[in-house]
């Protein structure tokens, strides 16, 4: 396994942030996350530091455990590549769904029960404050694919 399997994972990961935005924004139908920060230089830059975090979870996990594009794992003979591309896709699609499912409890319990009188939809109100909620989730899905990546194979 080398450098080229290593940016793969990577690209996929990559595409799989920018889809998961999609669906953050369907998820959270009270914060109008991407079209709430346009045009605010402050809400993008805190946008895109969250998601240069995320990279930087994703390219270091991708790094020490790749896809096995290659024909040989070098990890447990006996093993197909096959195999260890269908568990660890499977781990990192279980992680985004994780993802989800806490934003979208999270948002429930802070939009709609509002403890404390916290509506999690005042964030809304402002272009950096949803920044920020980004920059958080951003943070949090690299974590969680980080660790999704990461996970032994169980053979």
């Amino acid at each position: 396994m080398g450098i080229t399997e290593g940016f793969l994972t990577f690209l996929l990961v990559f595409f799989v942030g920018l889809g998961s935005l999609r669906v953050l924004d369907h998820i959270t139908p009270g914060i109008s996350e991407i079209s709430k920060i346009r045009g605010n230089p402050v809400a993008i830059a805190l946008f895109a530091a969250g998601f240069f975090v995320y990279l930087s979870f994703a390219f270091i996990a991708s790094m020490i455990s790749p896809l096995p594009i290659d024909t040989t794992t070098g990890i447990v003979s006996g093993v197909s590549p096959l195999t260890l591309i269908a568990y660890k896709l499977v781990t990192l699609f279980v992680g985004v769904l994780i993802s989800f499912l806490f934003a979208f409890v999270y948002y429930r319990i802070l939009a709609k029960v509002e403890p404390f009188g916290v509506d999690l939809d005042d964030v809304d109100k402002e272009p950096v404050a949803v920044g920020i909620y980004l920059t958080g989730y951003l943070i949090s899905l690299g974590a969680i694919v980080y660790v999704s990546l990461l996970l032994p194979v169980v053979v």
